[in-house]
């Protein structure tokens, strides 16, 4: 007799568990509360490993031929035009726009249809309790059917009421201080292929994305700590969200307008799922219901179709359910922890609070945007990370997975770890103050002073005063670094806080000596993209190694405006090596 599997959720995590285990002789029963099956949401992205299992299950092609067509991301000013534009990564994934991007419900129903030819869905219903022995779980519905599985698994969303039944209390959610809505609004003339966001004072920002169905899909977020709002009805959602935007400009008043007639409105505010097992007896969570990243981590659909697919490849693998579930848990936790280690100050780097903040974002954007830093900032925007090694898995090579290797269980000794600070710290102060405008270089001091500068430019002091507290902060952190076990993310950490250390000498030696205006103001720029990927990537290992760098990115951030203001406003001042522009 087939193993029965109950799936509670309908949609990518509970649809690629039913066509992969379905197809292997499952009797596999998914229940969906919602009436019938959903095709709306929001656009969503798929990458790397989800990329794969998609092609395993011959479905990539139609997956991009579904896509919603968008060409790249573009942040826009108040009167629409692009302070710095991210081309889509054909064939990479690098940049907040992937190859593969396509609707919620548009990617839910590519799994879903060859899904029911081998699995039996129950719409309008949900599950109302569950009991569970060695044997197998007893569900009672809340239509008042019953029914015995050998399995079950809660691939429901972050507010699973599933997981509440037999994971009581167990989740601690992290609070990702960002409340986003989405909604489907009318399509006009004016809007394009690009997916446009825009920035107002207060941290707001307005997203247009577009679709293939003749509509756009509308986003409104709002930098903020929670204060209940998810559990708020519609219309006051709404109402708050009229009064927080009405004057936020650009395309606000049609999306407010919108807002009235859309069908499909959907509220949160941001929160991971953490959870410190994803199984109990016959019961395993899996995509949101267990982890949900948020949509900040740039990876949440990747991670519902690469879990459901390594939960139900080990299902097919092994006879025993609780070996299964927890090999399951093994393959992917990695991958789970590298993606909730985004750190909560994202949202506050690109939701700026002041005009200021927002001009100094968009600054640091146009810098990195261009084609020779642009690779440097595609791991912030969901770029290469831990994925499980899926080739023990249907459609693998069926080669055995090879050994991980053993983390050491601490890092550098003490005495090393200082000395290499104290001499990567130490040669790139040497450089700076060998740069320096102060009296000891009056070539240097005279052609700075002379320099066309803006109102807000800091004094010497100022400058003298910042440098060597955020010099200290990059030692600290980089001692931290260096102390943490030698693993391969630990070593990518080191390796960008290493790069940034270099770039700080190597700035000063562009903009002082050689006079390159342009070319520093590039550097500087290139300094934001691999400092925020620094924190990023310290944020996995040592947080508050990542916490001492993020004082170091806010500073260079306002270097790139200033540095690009002088080199715009100084075009006689620069070597004529600079390729004046």
């Amino acid at each position: 007799m087939p193993r029965s599997v109950l799936i509670t959720g309908a949609s990518v995590a509970g649809n690629t568990v039913a066509w992969w285990l379905g197809r292997h002789g499952f009797d596999v029963t998914v229940v969906e509360r919602a009436p019938a099956f959903r095709d709306g949401g929001q656009n969503i992205d798929v990458r790397g490993a989800g990329r794969e299992v998609l092609r395993r299950m011959g479905l990539e092609r139609a997956a991009l031929d579904r896509g919603t067509g968008e060409e790249g991301t573009a942040w826009v000013d108040a009167d629409g035009g692009a302070a710095a534009l991210f081309p889509v990564a054909h064939g990479g994934r690098d940049g907040p726009t992937a190859e593969l991007e396509i609707l919620r419900g548009d990617l839910a129903r590519l799994l879903y249809e060859p899904a029911a030819a081998h699995a039996t869905y129950r719409f309008g219903d949900s599950v109302a309790a569950i009991t569970h022995d060695g044997a197998g779980a007893g569900v009672t519905f809340a239509s008042g059917a019953t029914a015995r599985f050998d399995a079950v698994i809660v691939a429901e969303g972050v507010g699973s009421s599933t997981r509440g039944l037999v994971f009581p209390d167990e989740n601690e959610p992290r609070w990702m201080d960002l409340t986003i809505a989405y909604f489907t609004i009318p399509r006009t003339a004016d809007d394009d292929r690009l997916w446009r966001w825009y920035n107002a004072p207060g941290g707001r920002s307005i997203s247009l994305r577009p679709d293939r169905h003749g509509t756009t899909r509308a986003m409104l977020s709002i930098q903020q700590s929670p204060a209940g709002e998810q559990d708020w009805d519609a219309e006051r959602q709404k109402a708050w969200l009229r009064q927080r935007f009405a004057d936020a400009g650009w395309e606000a008043a049609r999306v407010l307008d919108g807002l009235d007639r859309t069908g499909d409105f959907y509220f949160d505010v941001l929160r991971q799922v953490r959870m410190p097992r994803w199984s109990r007896g016959r019961v395993a969570l899996t995509g949101d219901a267990a982890w949900c990243a948020t949509p900040i981590a740039g990876i949440g659909t990747t991670l519902a179709i690469t879990g459901a697919y390594v939960l139900a490849g080990e299902l097919i693998r092994n006879a025993d359910v609780a070996s299964a579930f927890a090999a399951y848990e093994r393959a992917m936790r990695p991958m789970v922890e590298d993606a909730q280690g985004v750190p909560k100050i994202a949202p506050r780097l690109l939701h700026p609070q002041s005009r200021t903040g927002i001009r100094l974002l968009h600054a640091a954007l146009a810098v990195a945007s261009r084609p020779a830093v642009r690779k440097a900032t595609g791991s912030i925007f969901g770029g290469n990370g831990i994925e499980p090694d899926l080739s023990p898995y249907p459609g693998g090579d069926g080669a055995p997975p090879a050994a991980a290797p053993s983390p050491a269980e601490t890092g550098m000794s003490p005495l090393p770890a200082l000395a290499v600070v104290g001499a990567a710290v130490g040669a790139s102060a040497l450089v700076g103050r060998r740069n320096a405008p102060d009296p000891s270089h009056p070539r240097i001091r005279r052609w700075y002073h002379r320099l066309d500068k803006p109102g807000f430019t800091p004094p010497d002091a100022a400058f003298g005063a910042v440098w060597p507290v955020l010099e200290t902060g990059l030692a600290v952190g980089g001692y931290r670094l260096l102390r943490a076990p030698a693993t391969a993310r630990r070593n990518v950490a080191l390796g960008l806080w290493a790069a940034n250390i270099a770039m700080i000498g190597g700035w000063t030696e562009l903009f002082f000596r050689r006079r390159q205006l342009g070319g520093s103001a590039v550097a500087s720029g290139a300094m934001v993209a691999s400092g925020a990927a620094l924190t990023v990537a310290a944020a996995k290992v040592d947080r508050p190694a990542a916490a001492l760098a993020t004082p170091f990115v806010a500073w260079v951030a306002f270097a790139t405006v200033l540095a690009e203001r002088i080199r715009r406003d100084n075009p006689a001042a620069a070597a004529p090596s600079d390729g004046q522009r």
